[in-house]
């Protein structure tokens, strides 16, 4: 069944849901209860602003019974309003008012069509366009991984994703026996309502499935970050941080010295570098070594709150400070007195709380919402961020004297492209470390590794560790060869053929007129760069080809981001996405 978008014949009962520009059909179960309402977490989702998050109730049994939940806009049966917890008994055929839906249950056999199992290449490339739209809307987004058991039927896994999942939600195939699920529009608490009913369905069917769930952004902005966080969670393991043990090399040893000798002062650190290169992991690596280590190190996450929310968290609330506040609450930076506040990506921070910030790190004072007397704390300020700050202040996009009190001493992680010589280690590691216990870890080919070494690693370290996991799971415990690695994508963005980490610049200067003398290095140098040039061209001409035109997916291919392709387009002279290429 799996990928053939086949017809399944579903003799249970099914519901039909019908609104103004609103149609949809949703098979039942042959026994038990069903909620309804404008929520994804209901296991009728009806998005109709007539009805509320939480609508109503369908038990099937011996017979069929409609339950009014306490709605604002009511369920009324046979023109009669039920009161809010008044059940009664509706038939097949009977038309039931939603809010300002009708809702139907049919007795006749429905066609119920298969939502498609993708690839994982293809998950990830709907998952970073889900990032890009969450980075200009501000919504939210939910992935799941599950993980089955060993035995477990795919086609029982699917036909329960069928039922319980919206038509909307992209399902992938991470390996055999793991799936991942991209739910859009949906935030931590629906997600986990949708993940349980998932699981206790399975083990109504005897399946034991471990799940997952990543958000976003509380868990990462990134495909690999989301990915990453539900792989470990489905293990029921914090994420690993035994990266931070290897030995380090060059610039690494230097960097971890130094962050040896900050360790045991008080002065704010700020972290840079892009995204997986391992920044929370440094921050808690001072801490670790700190005088404060026996305190809290508090994580906080800017971009995943909202400013209000975020300044209550922060700063505590007193009673009545505002609607919803019943009680007094401490501040977050209260509860870690004495300990280490890490700030990630703080470059997301809202303008106004970086003015309340900036007192707080001037005074070590905090000043509760609705308060009127400030408190003293005692923490240490590590922040990281993978933007350029000192650019954004410039801009008027940060505030500078807030940077300068975070900047009391910076460390700026390389990403791993730049220390190839890591990456055999952290490989191996990660592939023990995800191995099942009790067997040996497989091995890495030359090949594997040779392809590992050339890859530029725009996802760095988390982005390996995915790798090395889902390699794990493919190769089937022995060895690990190319054909388990994502090759289109790896060779895309080789480090020794195509330059695809930066774009290719034009020369500096111009080639020598005709006649004029030239040294031959210089000439070899424009030779290589007008060849680099029009082998990236080729490359990109070829991945719009292959994706139709499909900007994240033609990225994802190439080993970029969406930005930096739309940017090399511009530099090659190309055409914009979903255009035909010439």
């Amino acid at each position: 069944m799996r990928g053939n978008g086949a017809l399944e014949i579903s003799p249970r009962l099914c519901v039909l849901v019908i609104g103004d520009q609103l149609s949809s059909t949703h098979p039942l179960p042959p026994q038990g209860s069903v909620t309804l309402g404008r929520s994804p977490a209901n296991e009728i989702f009806v998005d109709h602003a007539s009805v509320s998050r939480r609508h109503a109730r369908l038990t099937i049994g011996g017979e069929i019974t409609i339950e009014d939940l306490g709605s604002a806009n009511g369920t009324r049966v046979r023109n009669v309003r039920l009161a809010p917890g008044e059940t009664v008994t509706i038939s097949p055929g009977e038309v039931v008012e939603v809010g300002a839906t009708l809702v139907i249950i049919q007795q006749a056999v429905q066609p119920v069509r298969w939502r498609r199992t993708w690839s994982h290449e293809y998950f990830e490339a709907r998952l970073d366009e889900e990032c890009s739209r969450g980075e200009s809307t501000g919504s939210e987004f939910a992935v799941l991984h599950m993980r089955a058991n060993p035995g477990v039927a795919d086609s029982m896994v699917e036909s329960v994703m069928l039922e319980l999942l919206r038509s909307v939600d992209v399902v992938g195939s991470y390996a055999p026996g793991h799936y991942e699920v991209l739910l859009g529009q949906t935030g931590a608490d629906e997600a986990a309502a949708v993940t349980r009913r998932m699981v206790a369905r399975l083990a109504e069917e005897g399946c034991v499935v471990h799940a997952g769930i990543a958000t976003y952004p509380g868990d990462g902005r990134d495909p690999d970050s989301l990915i990453g966080r539900a792989t470990v969670r489905a293990r029921g393991e914090r994420a690993a941080r035994s990266a931070s043990s290897l030995a380090p090399e060059g610039a690494m040893q230097s960097l971890h010295k130094l962050a040896e000798r900050i360790a045991v002062g008080n002065i704010s650190v700020l972290i840079m570098g892009e995204t997986g290169v391992g920044k929370e992991v440094m921050a808690e690596t001072i801490h670790r070594l700190s005088p404060r280590r026996a305190h809290p190190f508090l994580r906080l996450n800017c971009a995943a709150l909202s400013e209000s929310l975020l300044e209550s968290e922060l700063f505590g609330h007193e009673r009545g400070a505002f609607t919803g506040a019943v009680m007094t609450k401490p501040g977050l930076l209260e509860t870690a007195d004495k300990g280490t506040v890490f700030l990630d990506e703080i470059g997301e921070l809202p303008m106004g709380i970086q003015v309340k910030l900036l007192r707080v790190l001037e005074e070590r004072m905090v000043l509760r919402v609705g308060g009127l007397k400030a408190r003293a704390i005692d923490v240490r300020f590590i922040a990281a961020t993978h933007r350029d700050l000192e650019s954004e202040s410039e801009r008027g996009r940060f505030r500078q004297d807030l940077y300068f009190r975070l900047n009391g001493i910076s460390l700026v992680i390389p990403p791993l492209r730049e220390r190839v010589g890591e990456i055999e280690e952290l490989a191996r590691l990660f592939i023990a470390t995800v191995s099942p216990g009790g067997t040996a870890p497989p091995e890495l080919s030359r090949e594997s590794l040779a392809l590992l070494r050339q890859y530029h690693w725009p996802g760095n370290i988390r982005e390996l560790r995915n790798m090395m996991e889902r390699s794990v799971l493919l190769c089937g415990g022995t060895i690990i060869r190319p054909e388990h690695l994502p090759l289109e994508k790896m060779r895309a963005g080789r480090m020794t053929s195509t330059p695809f980490a930066a774009p290719i610049a034009p020369p500096a200067t111009p080639p020598p007129a005709v006649g004029s003398v030239a040294q031959d290095a210089d000439i070899v140098d424009l030779d290589f760069a007008r060849e680099a040039r029009t082998a990236e061209r080729k490359r990109i001409i070829d991945a719009m080809r292959r994706t139709a035109g499909n900007q994240s997916q033609a990225a994802k291919l190439l080993g970029i981001s969406r930005r930096t392709l739309l940017s090399k387009l511009d530099v090659h002279n190309l055409p914009r996405p979903r255009k035909r290429i010439p």
